[in-house]
């Protein structure tokens, strides 16, 4: 236990939030306990992190939520890392602005540098420049006024950074446009939970006529479109129902979609069932995966139903199309396009032998690419053991 390195995981959500950002740290420390041990620091409750199951695999567990960062609090933050003997901290954020960067000298990272700890920062959503770093609605004047600033305030954060981690190609060619001077930095790893082992071959029988969604319901997450493209063929189709699982990060989408099921044939048919302590399930036994975000780092729970064997259509945004090779591995349509997602459901509905022909070849592109949580926890650790050896 004493030789090996202690590392930090520092997360702007908790982990106990189980979204995207979440499982992939789960598996991370699923995969690195045995290597490293990690010191968690994020926002959640000693109580509640103490019946999560990564519980046991913790050394120990600081209590802060990034949103309250000022310099002084992140100096005490660095302080107490130096302290505790952490040998390298990896930071994990919603995206490329969290943890401070949006200001830069709120951000840990410069401090962690001249403490000569290094750090990794993953942004796990990479959004357009002009958006993200003050309201949306503010007039263009404004944003481009204030864009100079934000952009040099991160890139000064960023670049005491040793190694910047996306989680697609497409998102780490769109930082590096973005951020130039930090191109030299910034890579990607495709990340995933998923255990190579626990594969099975789909089969032509067994499968619900279930289409499902699985993530937290959300206006960008699109579950209103998919809801309203399943109303406008659910006439033709009366066997078929449609499954969201997750639960609801903005009520103003869960109450769009309750308004979509209610009308007259919809009844029963368009389920909202919260979280599920086990999505993977349902991804057995559903018949049709729908992603279908407005914007979308790469989908883990897309890349989860690829490999349990459903026929998945995704959004044509972000990474989705690294997961999806249109009418090879699953379908893609424009992202917000009510008629094209309506088209590409009934297609699939209508013709069993494609669903499994398009199941077959995305649950094989997902194992020929090496996407699984031993696959992404060994691409981490060359990362983490490369910067380690450099500050010897």
């Amino acid at each position: 236990m004493a030789d090996r390195v202690l590392i930090a995981m520092a997360l702007d959500y908790p982990l106990t939030l189980r979204g995207g950002v979440s499982v992939i740290v789960e598996s991370l420390l699923e995969h690195l306990s045995s290597s490293y041990r990690v010191l968690l620091i994020s926002p959640d409750a000693s109580e509640a992190l103490g019946n999560h199951p990564c519980s046991r695999r913790i050394d120990g567990h600081i209590c802060f939520d990034p949103a309250g960062l000022t310099p002084a609090v992140a100096r005490d933050l660095v302080e107490t890392i130096r302290q505790r003997g952490v040998r390298l901290v990896h930071f994990h954020a919603g995206g490329n602005l969290g943890w401070g960067n949006r200001s830069g000298w709120k951000s840990p990272l410069p401090g962690l540098a001249r403490a000569g700890i290094p750090s990794v920062f993953s942004a796990h959503q990479v959004t357009p420049l002009l958006e993200n770093y003050c309201a949306n609605d503010r007039p263009l004047w404004y944003k481009l006024g204030l864009f100079p600033v934000v952009w040099s305030a991160c890139t000064y954060a960023l670049r005491h950074a040793s190694q910047i981690l996306t989680d697609s190609r497409h998102d780490a060619d769109q930082l590096k446009r973005g951020y130039p001077l930090l191109a030299g930095k910034i890579d990607f790893v495709y990340h995933s939970r998923l255990d190579a082992a626990r594969v099975a071959a789909p089969a032509a029988t067994g499968r619900e006529t279930t289409i499902l969604s699985v993530g937290h319901i959300a206006f960008r997450k699109g579950q209103h479109i998919l809801a309203e493209a399943f109303a406008r063929i659910s006439p033709q189709y009366p066997e078929w129902k449609l499954v969201i699982a997750g639960p609801a990060l903005e009520n103003d989408c869960a109450q769009t979609i309750e308004r979509i099921s209610a009308a007259p044939g919809l009844r029963g048919r368009i389920l909202m069932i919260g979280s599920h302590p086990a999505p993977q399930e349902l991804m057995q036994t559903a018949a049709i995966f729908v992603q279908p975000s407005l914007m979308e780092a790469l989908g883990l729970a897309l890349q989860e139903a690829m490999f349990f064997g459903c026929a998945c259509i995704g959004s044509n945004v972000g990474g989705i199309p690294e997961l999806i090779a249109h009418q090879r591995t699953g379908l893609l349509c424009p992202a917000g396009d009510i008629d094209a997602l309506a088209g590409a459901l009934g297609e699939l509905m209508r013709q069993p032998d494609q669903r499994l022909l398009l199941a077959r070849a995305a649950q094989a592109s997902i194992l020929a690419r090496g996407m699984t949580g031993q696959a992404m926890a060994a691409n981490h650790e060359k990362i983490y053991q490369r910067i380690l050896k450099n500050c010897e």
